[in-house]
């Protein structure tokens, strides 16, 4: 059981240069915008909370006794705007955590629909390159590529119909050729082997 997460964590990241990159793209965007838009929150606060300091300040100004309580009163009104100034930046970093860890899980699923048609196509291409025929499968929903992977599985469908129709044509050439006169042993042993390996390319598809 302990295997199971990495084994799903490992399917998400089938490209992870590609995926990490994105996602860290998009995270860093994020961040730096969050961080913007934060410290202009603060600034304005703390602006605000200056200005209804001064203000108190100019209405005690004439009356001593006046002004003894209005500083008692804004000494309370410093500590609550500190405590309270400590919970925004708490705040603050909480949520840009919190949108970093949801932006990364995004950004991994989103590019995993990506990712995985792209490592799908990938293998496919290699066994047609090495003279397979692979089956081509269709997306799953939700996948990406859906037009690519539709033109890759109608181009191997159409390598496996020739060399089908290929495979026919050399077995009857080969029929005739039993019944004709003077043909080289080394022409039939040369055709047996042609038509033994598009048999055999055709049986591994």
């Amino acid at each position: 059981m302990p295997g199971k997460p990495q084994r799903k964590i490992k399917n998400f990241l089938l490209d992870w240069k590609f995926q990490l990159k994105y996602t860290l793209a998009v995270v860093l965007v994020t961040t730096a915008i969050s961080i913007v838009l934060g410290l202009f929150l603060y600034n304005t606060q703390q602006e605000v909370f200056s200005a209804n300091r001064e203000n108190s300040q100019l209405l005690t100004l004439d009356d001593p006794d006046m002004n003894q309580a209005i500083q008692a009163e804004l000494a309370k009104a410093d500590e609550l705007i500190e405590a309270r100034n400590r919970t925004l930046i708490l705040t603050l970093v909480a949520t840009l955590g919190g949108l970093v860890l949801l932006l990364t899980f995004l950004g991994i699923v989103a590019t995993h629909k990506i990712a995985g048609p792209a490592y799908a196509m990938k293998r496919i291409l290699s066994m047609i390159a090495d003279g397979k025929h692979p089956h081509v499968r269709k997306l799953r929903k939700g996948d990406e590529l859906v037009e690519v992977a539709l033109e890759l599985k109608r181009m191997a469908d159409n390598l496996r119909e020739r060399d089908e129709k290929e495979l026919q044509g050399l077995v009857e050439l080969k029929d005739k050729l039993k019944d004709a006169q003077n043909v080289p042993d080394q022409s039939m042993n040369w055709l047996d082997g042609i038509i033994a390996e598009k048999e055999q390319r055709l049986e591994k598809s």
